[in-house]
């Protein structure tokens, strides 16, 4: 698909619908939005609600040393037709990237397109994310996730085929308890993954199971995935924990917990792990069984235009970093951040940024970075999302 057409007839539906509305302003075009519900960017007709959003970013590095700089621009457009049905709303949504970054390029990725229509049981099938669950598996620690050693900066894996071609079922059984089912990774011939998970949100915290049944159209394949956690809140302390396991033997632990005391807040966290996630790092406990990670942050919000931030991480690799950083408001819509890091060889990097959000989704930065091996870079970054 060529960007061009894309939006030539993007531009040619917009101009449709605008000319239908300018001829009746108050006309039933705009009743459909609002009797959906459905606010921001929308154009209707007499029974669809289409709505548009997404965002569009550069960012610019300059490498001194190297005398290199690199140039990446992204952009996301999400289109949502709503429709009234017998069996709650009604939806076909498609959303469109090119993360390819270069200014030559003019593919489109289609990274969702699906149907789906309920309310509170919800029937999706097409080309989306997987309705697994898998959170409560983050660490509350600033400045340092848990991700030196297993790769992963997004908690613990779930593995199996998620996501892709699929057909879903969610429903929401109230009192914040919610199930999912689906077949997933359906894109490949032959192949089928049944995902199946339960959630909980309530006012103690959240807690969640998933599992991942991976091909199940071959009856010599067992391979199954589990993924468990749980976030519980008591008062101004927080505590979490979550792990993962697979037919393989191969499994997962985290532990995280924070408190907050006035302008403090103190967080600590620890993942364990079995070896094969990480033997491609090598390192001398390369050949152990278990492995693991460690991080703890302490945070003081000094005022409401300072907050003062010191961390560290160390692993069983014997890899270690110690950091500081202050975030300076300079005024409502300008935040200065300055960080200091320390590691095992050696090395003290200084990071400086200036952080501009003025409103209207638009946002801005510039940032330098300096070594003590004498490395320098500069960097700049833009964005607008719209909704």
């Amino acid at each position: 698909m060529k960007v061009k057409s894309l939006f030539l007839g993007s531009a040619a539906a917009v101009a449709l619908s605008s000319g239908a509305m300018a001829a009746d302003p108050i006309g039933v075009a705009l009743d459909t939005c609002s009797l959906l519900n459905i606010t921001g960017l929308t154009v209707s007709s007499e029974s669809n609600c289409l709505k548009f959003s997404g965002e569009v970013s550069y960012d610019w590095d300059w490498d001194l040393d190297a005398e290199t700089t690199t140039s990446e621009f992204g952009w996301e457009f999400t289109m949502e037709a709503t429709a009234d049905s017998d069996f709650g709303p009604a939806k076909a949504v498609v959303t469109l990237i090119d993360e390819s970054g270069t200014s030559t390029s003019s593919d489109v990725d289609i990274d969702e397109a699906y149907v789906a229509i309920g309310d509170q049981t919800v029937i999706m099938a097409g080309q989306k994310g997987s309705v697994a669950k898998d959170g409560d598996d983050e660490t509350f620690t600033a400045l340092f996730d848990l991700d030196g050693r297993d790769g992963n900066d997004e908690g613990i894996d779930l593995g199996g085929g998620q996501g892709g071609h699929v057909i879903q079922v969610t429903s929401d059984l109230g009192n914040g308890v919610d199930v999912a089912l689906g077949l997933e990774d359906l894109s490949t011939n032959d192949n089928a993954s049944l995902v199946a998970g339960l959630g909980v949100d309530q006012d103690w915290g959240t807690a969640h199971v998933g599992m991942v049944f991976d091909d199940i159209i071959d009856p010599g394949t067992n391979d199954w995935f589990l993924h468990a956690g749980a976030t519980i809140n008591v008062d101004d302390m927080s505590f979490r924990g979550a792990f993962s396991t697979d037919d393989a033997g191969e499994w997962a632990i985290m532990v995280a917990g924070k408190a907050t005391f006035d302008m403090f807040t103190l967080a600590a966290g620890v993942e364990f792990f079995e070896d094969d996630h990480s033997t491609t790092l090598g390192g001398p406990d390369a050949d152990t069984d278990v492995e693991w990670e460690a991080a703890v942050s302490g945070e003081a919000a000094v005022n409401d235009a300072v907050t003062i931030t010191v961390a560290g991480r160390w692993d069983d690799n014997d890899e270690w970093d110690v950091a500081a950083q202050g975030v300076f408001a300079v005024s409502d819509n300008l935040d200065l951040t300055a960080k200091v890091n320390f590691d095992e060889a050696n090395v003290t990097t200084f990071n400086a940024d200036l952080d501009w959000a003025p409103g209207g989704g638009f946002e801005a930065g510039v940032g330098v970075e300096i070594d003590s091996n004498s490395n320098s870079a500069l960097s700049a970054s833009f964005s607008k999302a719209f909704e």
